[in-house]
């Protein structure tokens, strides 16, 4: 079978599976359709035998394009440079990475620097952990202890069975333990399997959430690959010890958010390569001079498969997988690097394969699907730019001016027409950064990973040593448009979660200055986590969690910092200093992060829940063009999203 043949019958898969070829008698529509995410290769292997072989990865077909509806400035670089051949293998590889990256006790379970290994520095034995409730200034163990640790650090309670001991139980003789971890931390075991007593913290500190509950509709609950809930430096503080270097630095600012991908704190984590990063940083003085990056919203993993290119600035390609395991790398800046470079490509090629099978939660409430079809027909159509419009804001290189020229196209009528995409294989992809003069959002990100940034980011084990494609900016200043699967449960927005609903998205006029996402009911003297439960808490009008404006000079509004109530837009002489100082020191936000924003109090805890969008890096402009729409089309355009 030559290529042009296998892309062909790709092609009819792709649109069987989208609804665009249709059984006879079928009355699928052909604007509402979705595959939730995840990655192609998991669809087209559903119900096939094992030794079925994979089609090429849809990814790999993404080059720049101009002259479709659908827009991409960005190509795919292999940098693993090997997928998997058959529909068994993906399924054992994608199973192999589910037991490294979901905790939950499993033997293979990867945890903080220390891959799966039984012990290490990082490691906090139980009976540490079940001592918490001293630090949280209790006068005794509250008998909901599980539930207050899952709320006070915002990381939800596995949704399987994850134990711990309980004080005095003997974990091999209680299978583990009776009592429950959240989904940031697992049991960790001894080199001949048995359990250790001692829990290690998980990826899913970063990069798990909840949506509602099990009982809300399929895949709804705890979620990994999304966040938006947890406050990372102040579980890291409380359950870790002098060792972990989290009591003066900091990962997050703002519950919900953090500084997860600076380069220069990966490049610390290969400091003691003397071939490779040390020289590129020590060659490289602009890099420690750069700009610091900021707040930021980890983006969903759900997305992986339909993203040539990751993170919001597009600064590696998606192939580029070595970094996705930096948390666990074992040996981590320490001489003893070359153990962690070996135990992350042991286990890359699994862990991605794994997080490439996840897919975004369906929406569970009513949708108007007449409203919705019209939405469609707008998001995929509708000129931004169009002359009646009069947009002020420029317009982008390439594609149709609609919502789908930067986000991809969706519904299988636009997705089966040569006019959007070159192939239906492409569905969902979305592969184009816009300029920052057209997206104008927060650019603290965009020019802290500067040109010196790159230059040694390319020198390093992260970036597969400089090979091709795999780490740069692609000439290109700005930030990479989202594939939208699962938006509807991605608030907060923009790279960093600066806006709380896709109504504000879409009509700057309506971002909140100061707000504060809902949470739970208080208890006294234990700090709760936001809301999660779907009919408390979710606003299907403006798509997104319901949160309580601030006014200006409300107390705890800035938490170390004075706003003026009559004019709340400028910037006090202290901030403006802070910028300045982040703006010429890539470290200094997250080097003077337990100094400047301590956590030591409930008070100061709840503070962390509160949005300043004057704050450095937590700015809510941009995304302007969209504000020729009007609220009718919002509406539309809304009721459209919450299909995918």
């Amino acid at each position: 079978m030559d290529r042009r043949t296998t892309f062909g019958r790709i092609a009819m898969l792709a649109c069987a599976m989208l609804g665009v070829v249709q059984p006879a008698g079928a009355r699928t529509s052909t604007l509402l359709g979705s595959d939730h995410g995840g990655h192609y290769w998991f669809g087209y292997c559903q119900d096939q035998p094992d030794d079925t072989p994979l089609p090429p990865d849809p990814r790999s077909l993404v080059t720049p394009t101009y002259d479709k509806a659908v827009a991409f400035n960005v190509a795919w670089h292999a940098c693993l440079a090997r997928q998997p051949a058959t529909c068994g293998e993906l399924r054992a590889l994608a199973a192999a990475g589910g037991r490294l990256l979901r905790g939950t006790g499993d033997v293979a379970a990867g945890w903080q620097f220390s891959g799966d290994h039984p012990s290490s520095m990082f490691a906090v034995p139980a009976d540490q952990y079940n001592a918490l409730w001293l630090r949280w200034g209790l006068l005794g163990r509250p008998a909901d202890f599980d539930q207050i640790v899952a709320e006070r650090y915002g990381t939800p309670l596995s949704a399987e069975r994850n134990p711990y001991p309980l004080p005095g139980e003997d974990p091999n003789l209680t299978n583990g333990g009776s009592g429950q971890l959240p989904m940031a931390l697992t049991q960790t075991h001894n080199a001949d399997g048995s359990w250790s007593g001692n829990i290690g913290v998980t990826c899913a500190i970063c990069h798990g959430g909840q949506v509602g509950t099990a009982a809300d509709g399929p895949g709804l609950g705890p979620l990994f690959g999304n966040n938006g809930l947890a406050d990372v430096n102040l579980l890291l503080t409380e359950l870790g010890n002098a060792n972990n270097g989290f009591n003066v630095m900091s990962l997050n600012r703002v519950r919900g958010s953090g500084n997860i991908t600076n380069f220069q704190l990966f490049g610390l984590l290969t400091l003691f390569d003397f071939q490779t990063t040390l020289p590129a940083m020590v060659l490289n003085p602009g890099l420690w001079t750069s700009s610091n990056t900021g707040s930021e919203d980890p983006p969903n993993w759900w997305n992986l498969g339909h993203r040539p290119a990751k993170f919001f600035d597009a600064g590696m390609s998606t192939d580029s997988t070595r970094i996705e395991l930096s948390w666990y790398m074992p040996g981590a800046a320490t001489p003893q690097y070359q153990e962690g470079y070996d135990w992350v490509l042991a286990h890359e090629y699994a862990g991605n394969t794994w997080m490439l099978s996840l897919r975004s939660p369906a929406y569970p409430l009513p949708i108007d699907t007449r409203l919705a079809k019209r939405g469609a027909v707008l998001f995929h159509r509708l000129d931004l730019w169009a002359t009646r419009r009069h947009n002020p804001v420029p317009r982008p290189v390439g594609g149709n001016g609609s919502c789908a020229s930067c986000h991809g196209a969706y519904a299988p009528r636009y997705v089966n027409n040569p006019r959007f995409l070159a192939t239906p294989m492409l569905a969902g992809m979305a592969g184009n950064v816009t300029p920052i003069d057209i997206i104008n959002t927060d650019p603290a990100r965009m020019e802290g990973n500067s040109a010196a940034v790159e230059n040694a980011a390319r020198a390093s084990f992260f970036a597969y040593y400089g090979q091709d494609g795999c780490a740069e900016k692609y000439n290109l200043i700005g930030y990479l448009a989202q594939p939208l699967y699962g938006v509807w449960a991605s608030a907060p927005y923009f790279h960093n979660g600066s806006v709380p609903t896709v109504w504000g998205v879409l009509k700057s006029s309506s971002r909140p200055l100061f707000w504060r996402r809902m949470s739970r009911p208080a208890q006294p003297g234990v700090v709760m986590g936001y809301e999660t439960d779907l009919a408390r808490a979710y606003d299907p009008v403006t798509l997104g969690w319901r949160y309580d404006e601030l006014q200006c000079g409300s107390s705890g509004v800035t938490p170390y910092l004075q706003c003026d109530p009559s004019d709340p837009y400028a910037t006090p002489l202290v901030e403006s200093w802070l910028d300045i100082m982040f703006q010429n020191g890539s470290l200094s936000w997250n080097m003077l992060g337990g100094l400047m924003a301590p956590t030591l109090t409930n008070a100061q805890i709840e503070d962390r829940k509160i949005y300043n969008t004057r704050m450095y890096s937590q700015s809510n402009t941009g995304h302007e063009f969209t504000d020729v729409l009007t609220d009718r089309e919002r509406t539309a355009l809304i009721e459209y999203l919450k299909t995918l």
